[in-house]
């Protein structure tokens, strides 16, 4: 079982990430494919750390920094981004899979897109379908677009919406991650205090230490700390939408709260099977900080599937 991680590019990862965009295998793919010097790199750094329309990761695999990930022209009012990504790691077989998916589920879940987009040079044509394996569709051509090598490329755009997403993943889930004990699941979530603010007028909780900066403070906390069952509620979400997906019955759950979170935490979600039969799964479903690795929740979820959804997973 992989662990994968995103991490926020930071500058003790500079220089690691200077020597793969200047590879010459992701060079050639890129609008400026020329070798970026040292002080061209840091530059460019300076100016994507604070602009807001940007957002930066390491792709952790295994514990070992493996790629970068990038999402620009993030618009928060259409809910859309522009992304790329490449790997650093050769070696290993299946990376560029982890990474477009982890990317994918980024896009969706964290950045609450509606819609994600990129561009590919046309002679790039593994890319291109490579991005469509995973729902992507071509949305047009920008003909004879980027100059390089003496002459005019065209540019492919693709894109992929929300929904389109969330049925590949579950078809992907079902193919590659069967329904049997030691498969796992992932995904990554934050939560807003917009989304706090929103889940205590919901749920009639309103206790000031989750709506009060300075009360929270008083009481101990760094800041004004998020519910529990929201944050739990993740657990409901994906059982329902994604692993095992649509038709699973909820029936018991139980949930340990170790650490506060904060908005806008890193948070993981991790689900582990630990056992099947027939129709019954149960699963061992826990939250970490992505940041500070600590734990948040850990409890035992008990469901039951569908009979079309278990035919499903095992006629996959």
């Amino acid at each position: 079982m992989s662990d994968v991680k995103l991490l926020p590019l930071s500058s003790d990862y500079l220089d690691l990430v200077l020597e793969w965009r200047n590879m010459p295998e992701v060079r050639k793919n890129m609008y400026t494919s020329h070798v970026i010097s040292k002080k061209e790199h840091y530059e460019w750094f300076e100016r994507i750390k604070c602009d807001a329309t940007k957002a930066y990761f390491i792709f952790e695999l295994d514990g070992k920094p493996s790629g970068l990930i990038g999402f620009v022209d993030i618009n928060h009012n259409n809910h859309s981004a522009t992304w790329a990504f490449y790997s650093g790691n050769t070696a290993t077989r299946g990376v560029g899979s982890l990474m477009e998916v982890t990317a994918l589920n980024y896009a969706f879940d964290n950045l609450e897109l509606h819609k994600l987009s990129c561009e590919v040079l046309e002679f790039n044509h593994s890319v291109i379908k490579f991005h469509k394996k995973f729902g992507f569709q071509i949305e047009g051509i920008f003909k004879k677009h980027h100059f390089a090598d003496e002459q005019y490329w065209d540019v492919y755009r693709l894109a992929i919406f929300k929904t389109d997403w969330q049925r590949c993943r579950l078809e992907l889930y079902k193919k590659k991650m069967p329904l049997s004990p030691g498969k796992s699941y992932r995904e990554n979530i934050t939560f807003s205090a917009e989304k706090v603010a929103i889940f205590s007028v919901v749920s009639g909780d309103k206790n000031q230490l989750h709506l009060n900066h300075q009360f929270a403070i008083e009481h101990g906390f760094d800041s004004s700390i998020v519910h529990g069952f929201l944050v739990g509620s993740v657990f409901s979400k994906v059982f329902g939408t994604t692993f095992p997906g649509d038709g699973c019955i909820y029936m018991s759950q139980s949930m340990t709260f170790i650490n506060p979170v904060y908005p806008d935490d890193q948070l993981e979600a991790i689900f582990v099977i630990l056992s099947k039969i027939g129709r019954k799964l149960v699963v061992e479903t826990t939250i970490i900080n992505v940041q500070t690795n600590k734990k948040i929740i850990t409890g035992v979820a008990e469901l039951l599937i569908s009979k079309n959804l278990q035919l499903e997973y095992l006629n996959d």
